[in-house]
């Protein structure tokens, strides 16, 4: 993140959060702002009185807290972030797994400005040793990504890649979630 939005920035996490996020930040040499958690997401006063013009959330599952941002948290969220050059990392970690019928909505598909940036993996919904992360950005942002870190080589096997943009595109995945995702209620329910 920081060699795409720039290490003039200050980066505002959530506090408490999962330690390696603000460890990363704090390596790459940029400000960093905790922001303390309240029951449904950053405190409304912390979040309006930041400096950060980046904003990482795990709005789904705040780790260690369990905080899960409500839909109004998630609106001020998006309305902090239509003010200037602002910038949403959403880490959206398990919210696959709901247990609610409809799954949650993300910051991501809610923004209409473009300036959200969307994280997560396929541990938890493929398989823990599969070890691979995605991001999605906004259109107006892959030219700036692939000239500031296009660079970069993809660790992830083309066979991993292939099989999982296979399973995508067929459906087969979306099958899957949705099958975990009624076993969970089930074994919630009993």
């Amino acid at each position: 993140m920081v060699e795409l939005l720039g290490r003039e920035r200050v980066f505002a996490v959530e506090d408490p959060s999962y330690a390696k996020i603000e460890q990363v930040y704090r390596a790459k040499g940029v400000a960093v702002e905790p922001l303390p958690l309240g029951r449904d997401g950053i405190r409304s006063a912390a979040l309006k009185n930041t400096r950060a013009t980046v904003l990482h959330i795990t709005p789904f599952r705040s780790y260690p807290t369990g905080v899960t941002a409500s839909a109004s948290k998630r609106g001020e969220y998006l309305r902090w972030a239509q003010e200037g050059d602002r910038y949403i990392v959403e880490d959206d970690f398990e919210s696959e797994f709901s247990l609610l019928r409809k799954p949650e909505e993300t910051v991501f598909s809610r923004s209409e400005r473009g300036n959200v940036l969307y994280l997560n993996t396929f541990t938890r919904t493929v398989s823990p040793s599969l070890r691979v992360g995605y991001m999605v950005l906004p259109e107006r942002l892959t030219a700036l990504f692939e000239e500031r870190v296009g660079f970069y080589s993809c660790p992830v096997p083309a066979f991993e890649q292939y099989l999982l943009a296979d399973l995508i595109a067929n459906g087969d995945f979306e099958r899957h979630i949705n099958r975990v995702r009624r076993q969970k209620r089930r074994e919630a329910g009993k």
